[in-house]
């Protein structure tokens, strides 16, 4: 009996020590670093200062001020057209490939490969792609009849091209989500379904998309949170005019470059707030949703 309750109470245990990584790996690379950069916020430390001048709500003063912090919001505001299409594009790829073929799982391999590649080396082929002169994209276009544009080259398409990059390269991980959860549907169900005469498209709209509910809106929760986040993509595609730039661009750019590191800070953390309302506001209604 004591030997049961000894194995009982290490496979209690057992879920945390593989979590354990993933929680250290937050506490210091995340937490750790975040609250260490609150007090800085209200100071003008340049980052190559050994001083700090405690300047109180200055800098959070100055960002409310500042109207390149809000071009920069209204850029990030149009990256979030990728919500919807990563989602759409992700879902239309797990039912494709939800079948019982040989040979598929090579394609579901082959989908979600663009996932776990470095952003910043598909970036620069994608920069070659979007050339407007001799570039893949519009060699594809003139080889159709139509005239190029200038993708990444030209402002009016320089986010959209961006958006299309995120789309490719990270559909696959919505692709899985989304195949675990039609994987999950009851065989009884499905049989149901053909017993009442239900074609392809009504078996979708009233039995797999509903039950794909917490699919959809866990993609959504963390893609509204990535469109925040945006950075490396930006980085590695730069618009003319910076058009293509967020709010954590301006904010490497003044912590980085420009050696504001306590302006910087601060704009991180209302940048935090944002994110943490609309986080919260997301789970009340995903919650509610699902209840």
């Amino acid at each position: 009996m004591a030997k049961r309750a000894k194995s009982i109470n290490k496979m209690k245990w057992t879920p945390y020590l593989f979590i354990a990584p993933a929680v250290i790996y937050l506490f210091i690379v995340t937490i750790i670093p975040a609250l260490m950069a609150l007090p800085i916020s209200f100071t003008n430390w340049s980052a190559l200062s050994p001083t700090r001048e405690f300047v109180g709500f200055d800098n959070y003063i100055r960002l409310f001020k500042d109207p390149v912090f809000y071009t920069r919001m209204f850029t990030m505001m149009k990256f979030f057209i990728f919500v919807p299409l990563q989602m759409g594009i992700g879902l239309l790829a797990a039912v494709l490939l939800n079948v019982k073929v040989k040979g598929i799982k090579l394609f579901r391999v082959l989908f979600y490969a663009p996932v776990i590649t470095s952003t910043v080396a598909v970036a620069l082929l994608f920069e070659w792609f979007y050339q407007p002169t001799f570039g893949l994209f519009n060699n594809i276009l003139t080889t159709l009849g139509f005239s190029g544009i200038g993708w990444i080259n030209d402002p009016k398409t320089a986010v959209l091209s961006v958006i299309i990059f995120m789309v490719w390269k990270g559909f696959g991980a919505s692709m899985i989500i989304y195949l675990a959860g039609l994987q999950d549907i009851p065989q009884d169900v499905k049989e149901a379904s053909d017993i009442d005469g239900a074609n392809a498209w009504q078996k979708f709209r009233y039995i797999t998309l509903p039950l794909l509910r917490p699919a959809h809106l866990y993609l959504l929760v963390i893609n509204v949170i990535h469109v925040f986040m945006i950075f490396q993509e930006t980085y590695m595609l730069p618009g003319p005019m910076k058009s293509t730039n967020t709010i954590v661009n301006y904010i490497f750019e003044k912590g980085f470059e420009s050696a504001e590191m306590g302006y910087a800070c601060a704009m991180s953390f209302i940048l935090f707030i944002i994110v943490f309302i609309v986080t919260m506001i997301q789970y009340k209604v995903t919650k509610m949703d699902i209840e």
